[in-house]
């Protein structure tokens, strides 16, 4: 396989991983926020370190998507 066709793979993959994750991140309502958040953080982590390697932008706007998710799932302090 080459490098192109690497690129389009982990593309894919971390759009899929992306929605999933955003999805199941705000979703989980009786879950602990811990979890909710490292649902979140690990693959905005992922995408942060794939912009990185690669320097195209999907990664990035993958990235910014989780990062617009994070204020919607810090615990409140009445919570």
């Amino acid at each position: 396989m080459n490098t192109e066709s690497i690129q389009f793979l982990l593309t894919t993959v971390m759009e899929l991983v992306t929605l999933a994750s955003a999805y199941l991140g705000l979703r989980l309502f009786k879950k602990s926020w811990k979890l909710r958040m490292s649902i979140i953080l690990v693959p905005l982590l992922l995408n942060a370190i794939l912009y990185l390697v690669y320097q195209t932008t999907p990664f990035f706007y993958m990235g910014v998507i989780l990062l617009l998710c994070v204020p919607f799932v810090w615990p409140r302090k009445s919570a």
